[in-house]
């Protein structure tokens, strides 16, 4: 069972280990640390003076665990201040998932809007949800969650958000741009709180906006910090949903903002 910072490391080494099974949702590697993987070998491949500021993930296929895959990366356009870069993570000859980073310099300007902090309470309170072996994906092993607000998933909630902390359990280096994503992506889908039965449900679509590095301000911010999660489902039918999150630092300070298309297979046609 490797942690994160395996996989983190060896790929900015450029080797590709088959992800554990202890990274996965059944076989599949979970979501998140697929786009992580990708935007890994964006950043070796392209080393950016300028901080993310974006990503556009999409998800198109299953990346099998403990089976070998590619990732295939490539500048689309830089120039004096933005640079797009991808970065497609393929196995077995079909892409699995593709990654669209955009890394700006900063600029001055007169417009200086604050986002307003927030009151998070004390990192790590709230209802702790932890592995359970056949109940949870296996990749929770992983990762610390606790429950501030919210429903439990297929519980029926009436609820329409889930609110709380979350951080990695088994790594202790610095949190980049790449432990955010997979952490970020950890949660489930808070479309699965308003089930009764168990169902499957995926991210199609994500896109993820940068206030800040994770790296940057007087205190960077360590793997195993505790993060603040809130996310809303901002419309759902026809089995799909959206999703808006905003990620914050244990001082209330915004980190990123997260959007995502799920789809939910409650019902079979």
């Amino acid at each position: 069972m490797n942690p994160f910072d395996f996989y983190y490391d060896a790929i900015s080494k450029n080797d590709l280990p088959p992800v554990d099974g202890s990274w996965g949702q059944g076989k599949t590697t979970f979501g998140g640390m697929s786009a992580a993987l990708a935007l890994t070998a964006i950043e070796r491949d392209f080393p950016q003076k300028a901080p993310l500021r974006s990503l556009s993930i999409h998800f198109c296929g299953a990346l099998v665990t403990e089976q070998p895959y590619e990732i295939e990366t490539r500048e689309l356009k830089s120039g004096r201040s933005i640079s797009h870069l991808q970065a497609e993570v393929l196995q077995n000859d079909d892409c699995a998932t593709v990654v669209t980073a955009c890394y700006g310099s900063q600029r001055e300007s007169d417009v200086v809007v604050e986002p307003a902090a927030i009151e998070t309470g004390e990192p790590g309170s709230g209802t702790k949800l932890g592995y359970i072996a056949g109940l949870t994906p296996e990749f929770v092993r992983h990762i610390d969650f606790s429950y501030v607000s919210g429903g439990l998933p297929f519980t029926g909630s009436k609820d329409n958000h889930i609110h709380g902390w979350m951080r990695f359990n088994d790594s202790t280096g610095p949190m980049t741009e790449a432990h955010l994503v997979a952490l970020i992506d950890a949660w489930p889908p808070a479309t699965l709180q308003k089930l009764r039965s168990v169902a499957p449900c995926a991210s199609i679509t994500w896109s993820l906006e940068l206030m800040s590095s994770p790296r940057d301000g007087d205190t960077p911010l360590a793997a195993n910090d505790w993060l603040y999660y809130e996310v809303d489902i901002m419309e759902a039918h026809g089995g799909y949903a959206h999703t808006t999150a905003k990620i914050y630092r244990a001082d209330g300070t915004l980190l990123a903002l997260s959007r995502q298309l799920v789809v939910v297979y409650d019902k079979r046609s």
